[in-house]
């Protein structure tokens, strides 16, 4: 049997899963942290573990990315280096501005979601500063000044700004702004 190690996204993840499973063949995680290797096998069968998800309700990160202590953090994101830096570049990323266009929503949509991502597996949504950010958006917003719960985490300047540079909206439609549900 040969190791190989991958730097994979969630969704890259589940693909892998999802062609072992189709071939029944195991995958073996390798905790690459210690010396003697603890190697675990999961089951691929993509029904298992859609239901285990299901069943358990819990957002867990089980994949993180430690911040890198000599770089600058981000006054937006709170990450070292900032989610938006060619250090992090991902290859969804565009490699040049789109046209204006009414529907460019619908892409810049995509882009969040694959930078949540990003944001999760560097743990930033549980950051103490993020929080409070977060809930002084919710107290300024009269909607939500009783609630406590909320759906969505509000996306970094620094990702807005990015995000938007590569899909803008024609000159004379608004951005829409955080939407809370």
């Amino acid at each position: 049997m040969e190791k190989i190690a991958l730097l994979v996204t969630e969704e890259q993840k589940e693909t892998i899963y999802s062609l072992f499973g189709y071939y029944n063949w195991d995958v073996n995680l390798v905790d690459s942290d210690n010396e003697i290797a603890k190697v675990t096998t999961l089951s691929t069968q993509t029904s298992d573990i859609v239901h285990e998800e299901i069943e358990d309700g819990i957002e867990e990160n089980q994949f993180l990315i430690e911040q890198d202590q000599e770089c600058e953090e981000c006054p937006f994101c709170f990450c070292k280096p900032c989610n938006t830096s060619e250090n992090n570049r991902q290859m969804w990323w565009e490699s040049e501005p789109q046209c204006r266009h009414k529907r460019n929503h619908s892409l810049r949509k995509e882009k969040y979601k694959y930078f949540w991502t990003m944001m999760f597996h560097r743990e930033a949504w549980k950051g103490d500063r993020y929080l409070l950010r977060k809930q002084a958006a919710l107290e300024r917003d009269p909607k939500f000044k009783n609630y406590t719960w909320h759906k969505r985490d509000i996306m970094p300047n620094c990702v807005l700004k990015l995000v938007r540079g590569w899909h803008p909206n024609p000159e004379n439609i608004t951005y829409m702004g955080h939407l809370w549900e």
